[in-house]
Formats: structure tokens, C-alpha cells, sequence
């Protein structure tokens, strides 16, 4: 059997944002065209302090044949099966086992101050010595760590050591809204729709196949596609030539079918040093002419310096080609490249 999973859709109304509706119910379209008889939404179905569900229990009569397994996230903690009504939606308010298709799945809803680990504990007896599947919300420490921009802090964690002790078979986790596998067995499906220019990128959400415990990923069609680009000038004569061979470069690399560049909505930066930072701007403006910009903010260069040392440049030169031959895990816990450029051209031009 093959079960969708995906989290983190923070629906308010659907006059407010359209497109979050929009992108959940694409993920109701394809599962049921898939044949799928069973979604999991792994917290934060509901945005902070709404309480109007008439909306999304319609979208849910729509699809009778979904069975919806939902636990509350942060900020939805108090929805529950007295407030949300529907035959084919089973909302887990305590930590509670189900077996579907002979694999048991625990669903642990967030709780404040709690970990998840300690809520495991108090199943453990319902999942020992089964194969068995983890749903929360909350953050994962034992991987790299992807940051939470709208959500500083700690909530819920689940560590590596919970792993190694109860052993769960695969473990599906919302919270974090960008879609990645921190950890072998560990997925955040992402939120559905990107909910600002922070969340970029096409989104996703999985398909997890009970049988052989595979798992796949399948693009959402949504009304938006976040995308924030920042660009690091260099002054050199041919400064702006090399910017445009980049802006080609980047739109090229997007994930994206053309017929996806009308959602497109941008945000465009470029810092560092040039000799002619009216050229750059105008290098932004009509490399992305194309595309739409995030509450129309257009292109921005506040830092971006001029310089016109040449022995700076030429020191400024040297310094990025050691910074390329060096052998080092950019990224991750450790600073990127861009990062340690920047630092670099800090000290050279004594900023």
C-alpha cells in the first residue's frame, strides 16, 4: 500500500492565500489519481490562531475516498475531532498507534515543552518489536541542521539517540518547511506552497510505499514558485558581462519547466565591490526581466561598494582563486563559500 505524507500548510482562509488551498488540494487530486487511500499531514495544517475550518472541511467532502490522518503542529496545537468534522478525518490529539496495512504508525502531536522521544516512551510497548513508522512536528538533532527563519528556537526535538533506541522503521516530521532527508530514514515533506520568499524552489510531497518502505517524491503544481537569488560582484572591466553569463546561468539551473516561469516570484541582490554599480543594476533589471518580483520589490544593490583600486582588484582576484582551489565542506555547518568570499573582500577593502 502507498501512503502520501506532507505537513506545514498553514491554511487560513482561502480569499487571504488562494495558493495554499490550491497546492493541497493538487496533493488530493494526485493521490486519489494515484489510487492512494491514505494522506498523513505531519503538523501545522492550520495557520497560528485560526479557527475557521468550513473551508477545508469542504475540500475534504470532495474527497471522500482520502482518508486524512492529521496531527496538530505549534500552530494548530488545539484542533481536534470536536472542532473539525468529517468521516474521513481522524485528527490524533494524544499519541496514539494505528496500524495501516499491517505497518504501525505512531502519530506523536506536538506539545510544548515536551520531546518527542518521551512521548515515544510511552507507547513503547504498542511498537515494541514491530515494524514501525514515526509521524511529529518538530525539529531533528542529529543531522545538519536546516534553519527555521520564521521560528527560532527548539521545538519538539526528536534526537538520534530516540532512533537508535525505539527504531522506527521511517520517521515523517513537519516543522521545518524545506523538503530534505536530514538523516537516512528521516523526511520533511516541506510545506505544500512556499508561504514566503524564504521557502523557494518547487515543492513536494511524498508517497511512502508500506511494502518496501520506499519512498518518493512528487512535484506539487502551485499558483507560486519562490525564488531568491544573490549575486557576488568582483570589480573587474568585464564585471558586468560576467554577471549576465551568471544570471543566464541561474535561471537555467532553476528545477522548473518554462511554462512555470509566469509563477515565478523573485527576489534579486548583489553585494560586493564593482566599478560601476549603475551597470550592475541595469545587468539585474534586464537579465530578469521576465519574471515577477516578491511584493514588487525589484532588483536591489544597497551592498554592493564601488571600488576603483586597482591594486585591490588585483589582490581581491588572487585571494578568490585561493578560495576556490581550497579543499573545504562549504555549506552545512560551516560558513559557504559566498560567505567566506565576502569576509575575504571585508578585510581587502576594510570594510
Amino acid at each position: 500500500m502507498k501512503i502520501a505524507v506532507t505537513a506545514d500548510a498553514h491554511l487560513r482562509t482561502r480569499a487571504s492565500h488562494r495558493e495554499r488551498y490550491n497546492a493541497l488540494e493538487n496533493i488530493f487530486q494526485q493521490t486519489t489519481a494515484a489510487g492512494i487511500e491514505n494522506l498523513i499531514i505531519a503538523g501545522d495544517l492550520f495557520d497560528k490562531d485560526f479557527q475557521n475550518y468550513s473551508e477545508f472541511e469542504s475540500l475534504c467532502r470532495k474527497h471522500l475516498f482520502l482518508q486524512l490522518h492529521i496531527v496538530p503542529g505549534n500552530h494548530d496545537p488545539g484542533i481536534s475531532g470536536k472542532s473539525i468534522t468529517g468521516d474521513n478525518v481522524h485528527i490524533y490529539t494524544d499519541p496514539t498507534a494505528r496500524e495501516i496495512d499491517s505497518v504501525t504508525f505512531l502519530f506523536i502531536p506536538y506539545e510544548e515543552q515536551a520531546t518527542m522521544g518521551e512521548k515515544i516512551a510511552q507507547r513503547e510497548r504498542e511498537i515494541d518489536g514491530k515494524q514501525w513508522v514515526l509521524v511529529g512536528h518538530g525539529d531533528f538533532y542529529g543531522g545538519v541542521k536546516e534553519p527555521n527563519h520564521l521560528e527560532p528556537g527548539t521545538y519538539m526535538p526528536l534526537s538520534r539517540k530516540d532512533l537508535a533506541r525505539f527504531k522506527p522503521r521511517m520517521v515523517f516530521i513537519g516543522h521545518i518547511h524545506k523538503p530534505h532527508c536530514p538523516s537516512a530514514d528521516v523526511y520533511y515533506a516541506g510545506s505544500p506552497c512556499g508561504l514566503d520568499i524564504s521557502e523557494t524552489g518547487p515543492r513536494r510531497f511524498l508517497i511512502y510505499d508500506t511494502a518496501d518502505g520506499s519512498v518518493e517524491s512528487r512535484v506539487i503544481e502551485t499558483d507560486v514558485l519562490y525564488f531568491s537569488e544573490s549575486f557576488l560582484v568582483l570589480p573587474r572591466d568585464n564585471e558586468v558581462p560576467l554577471l549576465s553569463q551568471e544570471i543566464a546561468d541561474r535561471i537555467k539551473s532553476w528545477p522548473i519547466k518554462l511554462s512555470d516561469h509566469p509563477k515565478v516570484r523573485l527576489r534579486v541582490e548583489a553585494g560586493g565591490y564593482a566599478k560601476d554599480r549603475s551597470a550592475v543594476l541595469e545587468a539585474l533589471g534586464l537579465g530578469f526581466a521576465d519574471f515577477g518580483y516578491f511584493k514588487d520589490e525589484g532588483p536591489t544593490i544597497e551592498n554592493l561598494s564601488v571600488s576603483s583600486d586597482d591594486q585591490l582588484e588585483a589582490i581581491s582576484e588572487r585571494t578568490m582563486k585561493l578560495i576556490e582551489r581550497l579543499d573545504w565542506p562549504f555549506g552545512g555547518d560551516e560558513p559557504t563559500r559566498e560567505q567566506l568570499e565576502i569576509a575575504a573582500l571585508s578585510v581587502i577593502y576594510g570594510d
